[in-house]
């Protein structure tokens, strides 16, 4: 906050000391950053569901008034984010008037500082490691599946259409997963943290503006997260503003205060430690379980177009938007039951069913998830892409004929080959 040039510390300095220690300690504590530093915790979201949806749910009712679907109303919802970072606004502004009134004639907070800035360095490592390992491990945006490349752009969502850009694009999701990890590992030594800063900075911006482009749920995290980071950076913005706009030679920030090597701080050193690499372990651990799991899932997919629809004596015809006449029969494996997805001609229209197969009698039958009628049906194999099926849904006779299709095929986006292209300018 100070720069070793001028160590003392004016009125205005530390108030904006005292105010985001409080705001920023007050995020840190939020179920939005510590259950993503534990390999995304479900029980430590769920606690902060318990914790803070129901005073919020409070609040709107009697003062904020914002619309809502009560079954919807989770930890997720911008609204709640909303009203609980209103409420910290105030207590943030109320407790740093009330420091400022008890200690404003401290001279300097250089000791809180140094303290306050080792917990940030931890906790910005930490949560940066978290999101960059699940890109390095291509899982937090999959590659669209069939069912989403089945639809058209103009019905998805932002978030859907960002997803599935980047789900396709795994080289840049890897690339922007290495540079998160490489800016969490390289803030938390003394030697190399201002290049670890001004990496996760970059990172961030890229981020944020994406989220809020693209209306991603996790804008207001983001945008804390680089305020922590501006907080870290604070102290060296005389020194980067001299060399980057001025080009003149200048040093990094120094801290004035500096602890005596004690137990304390070797105790509070080997702490954090703990913290980091227990927080790395999880979210590794956790990538590598949800990438495998994918992975073994993405190995299980049999897909199958269908290209006759017999109901009764009708055949359904190919419509477009037609929500009753079935066009893909998707199969895959999930934890150890076969489950199928049938999508209809309208792509947002698709049933689900757990698939129970008699290979010896040839039956195929489909258990509903919902409310739908069981299916039983009679499968023969034409040849090795084509087969049948042949049974009853409820009181309805079905006839289906099917064709075996590898997505690479069916689909233009995934036959597109990565390569680089280099003109022969010698050449004809």
């Amino acid at each position: 906050m100070v720069s070793i040039a001028d160590p003392k510390w004016g009125a205005g300095v530390k108030i904006a000391f005292r105010f985001f220690f409080i705001f920023l300690t007050l995020q840190i504590l939020t179920e939005s950053f510590l259950g993503n530093l534990v390999g995304f915790s479900i029980d430590i979201w769920g606690l902060g569901a318990k914790i803070f949806t129901p005073p919020c749910l409070w609040l709107n009712r009697h003062l904020f008034h914002f619309y809502y679907t009560p079954a919807s109303w989770t930890i997720f919802s911008e609204s709640l984010h909303t009203i609980r970072d209103i409420v910290y606004l105030g207590l943030t502004i109320v407790g740093c008037m009330i420091w400022t009134l008890a200690d404003g004639k401290r001279p300097d907070y250089n000791r809180l500082h140094y303290w306050f800035s080792r917990v940030l360095v931890t906790g910005l490592s930490c949560i940066l490691f978290a999101y960059g390992i699940i890109k390095i491990f291509p899982i937090q945006m999959a590659m669209p599946s069939v069912t989403t490349l089945g639809r058209q752009v103009g019905t998805m969502s932002p978030f859907e259409l960002l997803w599935a850009t980047m789900g396709y694009g795994t080289p840049y999701e890897i690339f922007s997963g290495i540079v998160e990890v490489s800016g969490a590992i390289l803030v938390l030594f003394r030697r190399t943290r201002l290049a670890g800063l001004l990496i996760i900075l970059s990172a961030l911006l890229n981020i944020i503006l994406l989220n809020y482009t693209y209306r991603i749920g996790v804008l207001v995290l983001s945008v804390y997260i680089l305020l922590i980071t501006l907080f870290l950076l604070a102290p060296n913005a005389p020194s980067l503003t001299r060399l980057l706009f001025f080009g003149k030679a200048t040093r990094p920030y120094r801290e004035p205060y500096v602890p005596e090597r004690n137990g304390k701080t070797i105790g509070f050193r080997i702490l954090m430690a703990l913290l980091v690499v227990t927080s790395f372990f999880l979210n590794t651990r956790w990538a590598y379980q949800r990438y495998t799991k994918r992975a073994a899932l993405t190995r299980s997919r049999q897909y199958s177009l269908i290209r006759e629809h017999i109901v009764g004596n009708d055949t359904l015809r190919l419509i477009e938007k037609d929500s009753l006449r079935w066009r893909l029969w998707s199969e895959s494996t999930v934890e150890g039951k076969r489950m199928l997805s049938i999508v209809s001609m309208d792509p947002g229209v698709f049933k689900t069913y757990t698939l129970g197969r008699d290979s010896v009698g040839h039956i195929l039958t489909l258990f509903p998830a919902g409310k739908m009628d069981t299916a039983r049906f009679h499968y023969t194999e034409v040849n090795e892409k084509d087969w049948r099926l042949d049974g009853m849904i409820g009181k309805s006779r079905v006839q289906l004929w099917l064709q075996r299709i590898d997505p690479d095929t069916a689909y233009r986006l995934l036959q597109t080959k990565r390569r680089i292209v280099v003109f022969d300018d010698e050449g004809e």
